[in-house]
C-alpha cells in the first residue's frame, strides 16, 4: 500500500508541473551514445544483484554510469564527477541516503501505516491511514528528479529504451526496489574485477580486517567492535602466521593506527578502491562485519569469518551462484579450529533462510 501511496504522489507531483516537451538533443550531455543510469544503492546489493543484470547490456555495447567503475568491465564504465555531483545535491537537498538497491529517506521513527478494508456487494473500499508522509515524499521528490536529471544527462534524439532502464524510470517501482529483487536469487557476475586480476602493485599473502563505523541510527547495531576486531584478527594471523591489513576508508570504517592498511590519505581516495581489489588477490581470509564487504569477499572468492550477524539470512541469497565461504564467528569455542575449518570448506554459510525452500506449487510466484 505504501508503494500505491508513492505511486500516486509521484504521478501528481509531476503533473502539477506540466512540463513544455522538447525535441531531444543529437548528441546526450554525457558526450556518449547507449549509456545507462547508475546503480545508486548499497555496495552489497550492487555485487548480489546488479552486476550481472547490467552485464548483458555492457557486453552488446551500452556503458553505465557508476560510482565504481572498478567493477564493471574496462572500457565500459564511465565516472562523470559532474553528474554524480548533482546526484548528490538531490540527495543532500533531500536527505537522502543510498540503502538496500536505491536510496532511501530516513525517518526519526518508523511510519505507521494502517489499512482497512470494506466489501459491499461488488465494490471493494480501501481506507490507508500513512503517518509520517513526509519521508515518502521525500522520496517520491527525489525519484522524480533523478530521472530528470538522468534524462537531461543521457536522452538524444532515438535513443531506445531498454529492459534495465524501464524499470529504473519507471514510477511503479521505487527506486529502492527491494520489492523487485530483495527474495530473489542472486547472480555472479561471469567475470572479475581487472584490479583484481591483475593487482596495480604486490601484496604479500596476509589476513584482511575490515571495522565498520557507519554513522546514523540505521547503521549503529552493525557497527563493528574495534576492540575485539583487532585482538581476533592479530589471532587470526598468528594462527596462520601471515601479516594482517585493515580495508576500508575513513568515511565508514575505523582504521587502527599500527596496522598497515590500504587507505592512504595523502592521496585522498585516488586509487584505492582499485589497490584494495588488488590486494585482496593475496588475502587469504578475511575478518568481516555483517555489510556489503562480505557479499564483495563471496565474488572474489576471499574466505570471511563475520565478527556478528544480526539478520541471520542476508547472505543466503548468495548460496547457489556465488557459493561463497561465509562464518560467523563462535566466541565460545577455539578460533584456531573455526579458521582451519573454513579454509578446508569448498562452500558455506553461516544460516538457513527457512523461506527459502524453492518455488512452492501452492503460493507461487507471490511468497517464496
Amino acid at each position: 500500500m505504501e508503494q500505491v501511496f508513492r505511486l500516486v504522489m509521484k504521478t501528481a507531483f509531476l503533473n502539477t508541473t506540466d512540463p513544455e516537451l522538447k525535441p531531444s538533443p543529437a548528441m546526450p550531455k554525457i558526450g556518449v551514445k547507449r549509456v545507462l543510469p547508475p546503480y545508486l544503492g548499497e555496495l552489497g546489493y550492487e555485487v548480489k544483484y546488479h552486476l550481472a543484470r547490467v552485464e548483458p547490456w555492457l557486453r552488446n555495447g551500452w556503458k553505465i554510469l557508476a560510482r565504481r567503475p572498478e567493477f564493471y568491465p574496462p572500457g565500459s564504465a564511465i565516472e562523470s564527477p559532474d553528474f554524480f555531483q548533482a546526484c548528490d545535491e538531490i540527495f543532500n537537498r533531500l536527505t537522502i541516503v543510498s540503502a538496500g538497491a536505491g536510496i532511501y529517506a530516513p525517518a526519526t521513527e518508523l511510519p505507521k501505516l494502517g489499512i482497512e478494508t470494506n466489501l459491499e456487494g461488488d465494490r471493494l473500499g480501501v481506507t490507508m491511514e500513512l503517518a509520517d508522509t513526509a519521508r515518502s515524499q521525500r522520496e517520491a521528490l527525489a525519484e522524480i528528479q533523478l530521472r530528470q536529471l538522468f534524462l537531461e544527462w543521457l536522452d538524444y534524439d532515438g535513443r531506445p529504451l531498454t529492459d534495465y532502464d524501464r524499470n529504473v524510470f519507471s514510477f511503479s517501482e521505487t527506486c529502492v526496489a527491494e520489492t523487485y529483487i530483495r527474495r530473489s536469487e542472486s547472480l555472479r557476475p561471469s567475470y572479475l574485477p581487472a584490479a583484481f586480476e591483475n593487482p596495480p602493485e604486490p601484496m604479500p599473502a596476509h589476513v584482511g580486517l575490515q571495522i565498520r563505523a557507519f554513522k546514523g541510527p540505521i547503521a549503529r547495531d552493525r557497527n563493528s567492535d574495534p576492540e575485539w576486531m583487532c585482538e581476533t584478527a592479530k589471532a587470526i594471523g598468528a594462527h596462520l602466521n601471515l601479516p594482517v591489513i585493515a580495508y576500508g576508508h575513513p568515511g565508514g570504517c575505523i582504521i587502527p593506527s599500527d596496522m598497515h592498511a590500504t587507505w592512504r590519505e595523502a592521496e585522498g581516495g585516488r586509487g584505492h578502491l582499485a589497490r584494495e581489489l588488488g590486494y585482496l588477490k593475496s588475502c587469504r581470509i578475511m575478518l568481516g562485519p555483517d555489510s556489503g564487504w562480505s557479499d564483495l569477499m563471496a565474488w572474489l572468492g576471499v574466505p570471511v569469518l563475520l565478527e556478528k550477524l544480526p539478520n541471520p539470512i542476508v547472505f543466503e541469497s548468495l548460496r547457489d551462484s556465488f557459493r561463497p565461504r561465509i562464518s560467523l564467528v563462535d566466541r565460545t569455542a577455539p578460533l584456531g579450529s573455526q579458521i582451519d575449518a573454513l579454509l578446508a570448506s569448498l562452500h558455506c554459510l553461516p544460516a538457513i533462510d527457512p523461506r527459502k525452500s524453492g518455488t512452492s506449487k501452492a503460493l507461487f510466484p507471490w511468497d517464496y
